[in-house]
């Protein structure tokens, strides 16, 4: 071996023999031939690490580590680990903030149908929640009560429930789903990694999937599925992966057991940019698209069976079945039978597609920042068909729920309540759109000479849509804490401890016959077998209900009565026990204890008046101050002047019963007068008995203001009734007696 370590492979010869310079052998002078001499070669490298290796002892060899640094920085990981804060950011989020909701009370139709699932059971028996215990948003067929909605988002809120004790994992695994898919989406359109991890951030970091991806309400998840879906399509039909195509047919089938009409505008445009990316092909599409009918076939069998099931045809979706005017269209539009209508118009539609518009960039991260950049990737060079694809779904969205009578009942929440829910579907498409353009802003940066010029407007662009997205945070924030306040506060109004299992009539001031109106966390089991069950006041009807639950103490929770409505601030909120009176002759003690005179701002007419009314029937009486006066109410015609009868006299038929059996004072008549009413609903047994629910619901009317009207003519009811406790100045006992 030479010195430089290259191998030495000449042979010893005579020194007389020499190479010619053009590679011929010369004979030497004695006429002999010979093997010619080799000038050295340089040995191989590995050869010369082999005998270098030879000479070293032997050591055992040590697997090498993969570089974790090379790994973090790989698109996977990034997404993969955006998606995971996006799930924790969920669960913090409803454990915090979002503890109890929003205060919407479709959450609760949401969990109660979850609840259904987790027990078997798709319909409920009219006969077991009627009246006193219907559901929110829920109709009847045949004799069983279903849900508006489809079972697709509480099928996977039952079985986040049943593995992991909490229905929380399924609003978090779908923020994850969004980051992921949009990834997914954004790389498939426009095949620019950095396009891809922008778009995820962008949506990771919106107020609005922030929000809604941290609630039991569908409008995220159904947003989310249809991300995944079209990205996974887009690809299968382009690439002819089966998997792919699996899987998006799986998904689009999941969207549409969530919100139907979502999945129709949104696959639509999906399928046109197929067909525009195989133009040249298009024989092949549908032998691709085969490969999707096995993941989206089994949804939609169970979107047949279930309306079937349900609403007794399999065309027919449970949401027009409760009500037939819960429709898209102008006219006439309501939510449910037992509520109020009202008429939509063209010109409703567009207000509140205006107002959307407005408010609907402070959801985005970045705000109007957002929307500048993401016009910019709309005329950004190249994939125009993709561009136009983008732009296109948020088109149909918009204007398809532009249709939707819901939409100008969201226009009071759209800047710091739910925001645009209903047009979730249209929100990815344009941080999509939004984060290419910046992709395109950055390569246009990269000819400009200076080298600190796009790291200094990159930094500044940053600091910029954090700058316009933090603004319109405190606002919303605050309107959740004071939904959180009032949730606090009707549940210390509740003790911790009943005396045995029991049924709390929920009276809100304005009456409803849904105990989630507007309290949405007071929510039953669908079997009522719970310790505590809530029945919706309904009126007099509420005195059939001991009946109904026999063994179940019975309370009121009345949220929203006030102690003395004539004092600012006064203390409000009132939960009582409940009693049944029941008997043939019951009677009506009455004590007063007047309150000291105040000076009126309007006179009223004649002296304090102390009355009882059931129906037509009327007594009134010059009441002493202090004094206890006994009313009787009996099964029969009435036979005193301090009777009131509920049974036909003269002929005449008998009392309407159930009815509210009314003991009031007022100060005189007319508008200056000050009114204490108590309402108690009375109900008649199979028996023949009277019962009645003690006591009954407080009532209060003010005098009026200056300048109302005075005298015996003057409209008393033109000024409301306020909730308000009685015991002060009136006190009703109720006892059976014996004729």
């Amino acid at each position: 071996m030479t010195v430089d370590g290259s191998v030495d492979t000449t042979v010893d010869e005579p020194a007389t023999g020499p190479l010619a310079t053009d590679g011929a052998v010369t004979a030497p002078a004695g006429g002999r031939t010979g093997r010619p001499r080799m000038p050295p070669t340089p040995a191989s490298p590995w050869v010369s690490e082999a005998l270098r290796r030879s000479r070293e002892p032997r050591i055992p060899r040590i697997p090498r580590i993969p570089r974790i640094a090379g790994a973090a920085r790989s698109p996977a990981f990034v997404v993969t680990l955006l998606a995971l804060c996006s799930f924790a950011v969920s669960l913090v989020l409803q454990t915090t903030l979002f503890r109890d909701g929003t205060g919407d009370a479709d959450e609760a139709a949401y969990v109660l149908q979850a609840r259904m699932l987790l027990q078997g059971r798709l319909t409920l028996d009219a006969s077991l929640v009627e009246p006193f215990f219907r559901p929110w948003l829920t109709g009847v067929h045949d004799g069983r009560v279903f849900t508006k909605y489809l079972p697709g988002w509480p099928a996977a809120l039952a079985l986040s429930q049943a593995l992991f004790g909490t229905m929380a994992v399924a609003p978090a695994a779908m923020a994850a789903v969004w980051v992921a898919g949009t990834y997914r989406l954004a790389r498939e359109l426009f095949g620019e990694v950095r396009t891809a991890l922008t778009a995820a951030v962008g949506v990771a970091l919106s107020p609005l999937v922030i929000m809604h991806t941290a609630l039991p309400l569908a409008y995220a998840a159904c947003a989310a599925t249809l991300v995944f879906a079209s990205a996974e399509l887009l690809r299968g039909l382009r690439t002819g992966a089966r998997s792919a195509l699996f899987l998006g047919g799986a998904a689009a089938g999941f969207a549409l057991l969530i919100r139907p009409f979502d999945a129709v505008l949104v696959v639509l445009p999906v399928a046109v940019l197929a067909m525009v990316r195989a133009r040249r092909e298009l024989r092949i599409l549908p032998r691709r698209a085969l490969w999707a009918v096995p993941g989206t076939l089994p949804m939609v069998a169970v979107f047949l069976v279930y309306c079937w099931h349900v609403t007794g045809s399999p065309l027919r979706m449970p949401l027009s079945a409760s009500d037939p005017l819960d429709r898209f269209g102008f006219g006439p539009r309501r939510i449910l039978p037992s509520e109020s209508s009202f008429m939509f118009t063209r010109r409703l539609a567009l207000e509140a597609l205006g107002d959307t518009l407005a408010a609907a960039p402070s959801w985005f991260f970045g705000g109007m920042g957002l929307i500048v950049l993401a016009a910019v990737g709309l005329f950004a060079p190249r994939r125009r068909p993709e561009r136009i694809m983008l732009l296109a779904t948020t088109g149909v969205v918009l204007l398809g729920y532009a249709f939707w009578w819901g939409s100008a009942f969201a226009m009071p929440g759209l800047r710091n309540g739910l925001g645009p829910h209903y047009h979730l579907a249209a929100f990815t498409p344009v941080v999509i759109l939004a984060a290419d353009g910046a992709r395109w802003l950055w390569s246009v940066l990269a000819r400009v000479p200076s080298r600190i010029a796009r790291p200094g407007l990159a930094v500044a662009a940053g600091v910029g849509l954090v700058a316009i997205t933090l603004p319109t945070l405190p606002a919303r924030v605050d309107v959740q804490r004071g939904v959180n306040a009032g949730n606090a506060f009707l549940e210390s109004m509740i003790p911790d401890q009943l005396d045995g299992p029991a049924v709390i009539v929920v009276s809100p001031p304005v009456p409803s016959r849904y105990a989630q109106i507007p309290y949405h966390t007071l929510r039953n089991s669908p079997d009522l077998g719970g310790p505590v069950v809530y029945a919706a006041d309904i009126g007099s009807r509420i005195a059939e209900l001991p009946d109904r639950l026999p063994g179940r103490k019975i309370y009121r929770l009345r949220p929203g009565e006030v102690w003395d409505p004539a004092v600012p601030g006064g203390f409000r909120g009132a939960f009582v026990p409940l009693r049944q009176v029941i008997g043939t002759r019951i009677e009506i003690q009455v004590t007063l204890q007047p309150p000291p005179p105040q000076q009126p701002t309007t006179t009223p007419t004649g002296g304090p008046l102390l009355y009882v009314r059931l129906g037509d029937q009327q007594r009134v009486l010059r009441p002493a101050d202090g004094r206890r006066h006994t009313f009787v109410l009996t099964t029969g015609p009435a036979t005193g002047p301090d009777e009131l009868g509920t049974g036909p006299a003269n002929g005449a038929d008998g009392v309407a019963l159930p009815a509210d059996l009314i003991v009031g004072y007022a100060t005189g008549t007319g508008p200056g007068a000050a009114v204490w009413e108590e309402r108690i609903p009375l109900a008649r047994r199979a028996g023949g008995d009277l019962s009645l629910l003690a006591p009954g619901l407080g009532w209060r009317r003010l005098p009026a203001g200056p300048g109302a009207a005075a005298g015996p003519g003057a409209d008393q009811d033109a000024w409301p009734w306020i909730s308000a406790a009685t015991q002060s100045v009136l006190r009703v006992d109720l006892a059976p007696t014996r004729p």
